[in-house]
């Protein structure tokens, strides 16, 4: 397949990417475009690549912000606990650990910090990845913004990712079609309780917050 022509704001979205605060002044944008008007945006970026040595990495990562809403809806619990699907789940909504060994009710307690340090292996390794791989394209193109990602990664954690691969989140996503895929977050509101899926108010409010996010 062809590599997708650079767009002005996927330029722009990746020179975001570069920065510490994830923003870009007036100024910078400013310059940017009058350079823009010169030159092609893939162009620009390769000169920028060079000159300050900034990443060429296009693989998409959660946020601050998308972490601080991933550990509100989570919550955190030193002890192993059994979630709203009866699993055993430790830290901050932790199923299991970075070796893929399954949590038990019978584990030992974790510290902030180490369930932290749990978290993000797993999403390093596992979702994040996952995500990236099933947009690829989108995310190349610059129409998967930092909120849908954000959105997305909240999503996948709860659903695991074979769950979002056959979701008709992903077929909208796919087809091109955003506002779908925010509606079909609300789909996503049961678990399997006992062998037979339940309503979860909990899951509700966390699909519509994850909707909005994604919206956003």
């Amino acid at each position: 397949m062809a590599k997708t022509e650079l767009t002005e704001k996927a330029f722009f979205d990746w020179m975001r990417s570069q920065q510490d605060d994830g923003r870009l002044s007036q100024t910078e944008v400013n310059g940017a475009l009058e350079l823009l008007a010169l030159i092609e945006p893939a162009e620009l970026k390769a000169i920028l690549i060079k000159v300050n040595g900034w990443s060429d990495d296009q693989e998409m990562q959660l946020s601050e912000a998308g972490m601080a809403l991933l550990n509100e809806f989570e919550g955190f619990r030193s002890k192993p606990y059994r979630d709203s699907v009866g699993k055993p789940t430790i830290g901050w909504g932790t199923t299991y650990y970075p070796d893929g060994t399954p949590v038990r009710m019978s584990d030992k307690p974790v510290t902030r910090t180490e369930a932290a340090r749990i978290k993000q292996a797993v999403l390093n390794q596992d979702f994040s990845p996952a995500v990236n791989m099933m947009f690829a394209d989108e995310i190349e193109r610059g129409e998967i913004t930092q909120n849908m990602f954000d959105a997305l990664i909240s999503l996948v954690y709860n659903i695991g990712v074979m769950g979002l691969k056959a979701s008709s989140i992903y077929r909208n996503i796919k087809a091109g079609r955003y506002a779908a895929a925010a509606d079909s977050f609300l789909l996503y509101n049961k678990g399997r309780v006992n062998g037979r899926l339940k309503y979860i108010e909990g899951l509700a409010s966390r699909r519509g917050k994850e909707r909005a996010l994604f919206l956003a």
